[in-house]
């Protein structure tokens, strides 16, 4: 009886691993009948899962031909489901919902079509501002496939005409590799392999004889096989991290779909570009070797996990750690690919040798302010303050602090970490100033982070007890400073001849906090006006005023910073018929 039960138990857990390995192994199948969201050849610019600045791209952009103005389509039916209007990020956008499970995004538009732009304009009267973010029913703005839904421009944080585009499943709002639904780019150019890294990853651990990284350049021969020049030896648990970068038959440096790393013929770690999650792209700043990547925009892509990253692009052994043996060789490979499966190999050889292992001393106990990444942090010094949670870091680091006398700030410079350390979440710095400040004054104080030319950019601040509190982002140095300075507002236009349909062109700007928000009214009626940062114009059409006659009328304006200071015009004009 116990056999029969034994052997029954034994059937139950293959069956049960069977379905397991079953359920796992599966693929996706991505809808392969959506269309080009241009009728002009998709050239690429930029790639699913290219590193960016403090995040992972997380969609295509196509290039346009250097222009703006080029029919971007719907993919597939579907509704309109989000509109958002901004000067920054993706500009003007548009988000269609598919009943197949996809949001589809169009972003750096120009303009919407007629009906889009007709609810748009409908709902900036409605609020009275120009910019936006809304969400919409399923039944208000609905598109076929091909329809035309906007034009396509430079708007946002865009740097040159394009449209950036992307796919996302709708119920994670996780962005897709709009390639895996069937988009052909032609790409028959194989990665490029530039550089490797090697890293010690514990205070027992050596590369070349030091407790140090060590960046190896890579060769290629007559027959495109990649090498290197220089033999590498290493002792204890080292870590490797490629610099390479792929072109898809394109002039620019896009990001890899893939890159495996194996040890003596056993995969140890790769990533694969097919999924991101907004909530965790910032930890591109871990995935990478950071200060290579601020310096340099390298593209040093760490085939390892140490410390703090959430990133589920992974698929590794042992977090992709290898200890090294005194006297014994490790047969390293690394193969790269891009989506259409041009393949880049790199193959090493790092041999065991503990020579200068007595040498090695510990980072801790040289350091006076050594943070733990998954551990509260606090430093406090000379009128300043740093409070970090759990897990703001990406790994134990030991954190600089030093600070200077100014006559230029309110407060002592503070230099706190360097600026080629990333961080993951904001932290709150509290300055003291250093001399009193007149009440009338507290609501203008800031925290301004000086740049390594000089130049400051306001992070924020309140005003609490004797101090100015901000959160940040970011190491640096750090002051106190005041914004009582108004907002630049110049009329560039003549007004001597207007007409029922002229525009009024004004110069705008703010010296450090930035512009918070800009209004007109035309005899007291709010007229909508449009705000072009990167020109730092602001363009107020009389046309926009829905009957408007000739003769005198009063046309009141006002741009507001940050910090509240406010510079406010009324004008007379006088429009003609």
């Amino acid at each position: 009886m116990r056999n029969t039960n034994t052997s029954f138990l034994f059937i139950a857990i293959l069956i049960a691993l069977f379905s397991t390995n079953k359920a796992t192994s599966q693929k996706t199948v991505y809808p392969q009948n959506f269309r080009s969201p241009m009728d002009i050849s998709l050239i690429v610019a930029g790639n699913f899962g290219e590193v960016r600045s403090n995040h992972f791209h997380t969609g295509i952009d196509f290039k346009t031909q250097g222009v703006e103005g080029k029919n971007i389509y719907a993919i597939g039916d579907g509704y309109v489901s989000r509109i958002s209007y901004s000067h920054y990020g993706y500009g003007k956008a548009l988000y269609v919902t598919h009943p197949n499970g996809y949001t589809s995004v169009y972003a750096h538009l120009s303009k919407f079509n007629k009906p889009i732009g007709k609810y748009v304009k409908e709902h900036q009267y409605s609020i009275q501002k120009e910019t936006f973010n809304v969400y919409l029913d399923s039944n208000e703005l609905l598109v076929k496939k091909g329809e035309i839904i906007a034009k396509s421009g430079n708007s946002g944080s865009s740097g040159a005409p394009h449209l950036h585009f992307e796919i996302r499943e709708t119920e994670s709002e996780h962005p897709m590799n709009p390639l895996l639904f069937g988009y052909k780019i032609s790409d028959s150019k194989k990665p490029m392999i530039n550089n490797l890294k090697v890293y010690p990853l514990d205070d027992f651990s050596l590369v070349n004889g030091k407790q140090k990284p060590t960046i190896i350049p890579v060769k290629k021969n007559k027959n495109g096989t990649y090498y290197l020049p220089k033999k590498i030896t290493a002792y204890g648990n080292i870590g490797c991290a490629l610099h390479s970068t792929d072109r898809l038959n394109a002039r620019n440096i896009c990001g890899l779909y893939s890159l495996d790393l194996s040890v003596n013929g056993t995969h140890l770690f790769g990533h694969k570009m097919d999924e991101l999650d907004f909530s965790t792209s910032r930890y591109v700043n871990h995935h990478v070797d950071y200060p290579r990547h601020k310096q340099y925009n390298n593209s040093f892509h760490k085939s390892f996990l140490k410390g703090n990253n959430m990133l589920n692009i992974y698929n590794q052994v042992n977090d992709g750690f290898t200890n090294i043996e005194h006297d014994s060789n490790y047969r390293f490979n690394y193969v790269a690919k891009d989506f259409a499966g041009n393949t880049s190999k790199l193959n090493y050889t790092i041999k065991g040798d503990s020579s200068g292992f007595t040498k090695i001393t510990s980072e801790e106990t040289a350091c006076d302010n050594y943070f733990r990444h998954n551990e509260s942090n606090l430093l406090e010094q000379n009128g300043f303050s740093a409070m970090m949670t759990p897990n703001t870091l990406y790994e134990d680091l030991c954190v600089d602090y030093r600070t200077q006398k100014s006559t230029s700030y309110l407060s002592d410079i503070h230099t706190f970490g360097t600026r080629y350390a990333g961080i993951q979440k904001t932290y709150k710095v509290v300055l003291t100033p250093n001399k009193k400040i007149d009440s009338i004054y507290h609501d203008k104080l800031l925290i301004v982070l000086i740049d390594e030319k000089g130049r400051i950019a306001d992070r924020g601040g309140d005003f609490q007890l004797g101090t100015v509190t901000t959160r940040v982002k970011q190491f640096g140095k750090f002051a106190i400073s005041i914004d009582t300075t108004k907002p630049v507002l110049k009329l560039l236009s003549d007004t001597s001849k207007l007409a029922q349909k002229s525009t009024l062109v004004f110069k705008i700007g703010d010296n450090l906090s930035g512009i918070q928000s800009y209004n007109a009214t035309l005899d007291g009626e709010w007229i909508l006006t449009e705000y072009k940062r990167k020109k730092a114009r602001w363009y107020v059409s009389l046309f926009e005023v829905e009957n408007l006659t000739s003769g005198t009328h009063t046309l009141q304006i006002e741009v507001v910073d940050e910090i509240g200071n406010s510079n406010f015009q009324r004008i007379e004009i006088k429009v003609n018929k």
